[in-house]
């Protein structure tokens, strides 16, 4: 867990999740080191959806996401259900493996642990590209 102070609506948000997380991290100019007085708090992570809404003809929700804003803290908490998150890992996606390897944790749990484990076996030369694309941009 990260030795950072989080405000307490961060802690509650997550334990209101509607589904198990896998976990929850701090993202956007927090996790980059430059948050201004009115930015808000990017949660971003992974949740577990219910075995009736993984197996069936309906699937379940693949993201789920809760915007709050208590006139103190404005929260954008957004998780997708591990079956997803695995599929976008697995697309060499940098975001998703930013939100995995972010070191600013709300919440973790054993599964957390295993997926940080495999992100270096995910990790290719087109995740550079991904962050050499966002410099040329800044």
């Amino acid at each position: 867990m990260s030795e950072f102070t989080f405000p307490p609506q961060l802690t509650q948000a997550v334990q209101e999740h509607a589904f198990p997380l896998v976990f929850a991290t701090v993202s956007g100019a927090h996790l980059y080191g430059f948050p201004s007085a009115d930015s808000d708090w990017d949660l971003r992570g992974a949740h577990v959806l219910p075995l009736t809404e993984v197996l069936g003809l309906r699937e379940g929700p693949g993201t789920w996401s809760l915007e709050r804003d208590d006139g103190v803290v404005e929260l954008d908490l957004v998780t997708h259900d591990a079956r997803k998150f695995a599929g976008l890992l697995l697309k060499r996606n940098g975001y998703v493996l930013e939100q995995l390897l972010s070191p600013l944790v709300v919440h973790s749990s054993a599964a957390h642990a295993a997926l940080v484990a495999l992100a270096p076996g995910v990790l290719t030369r087109h995740h550079a590209g991904h962050y050499l694309g966002f410099t040329v941009n800044q």
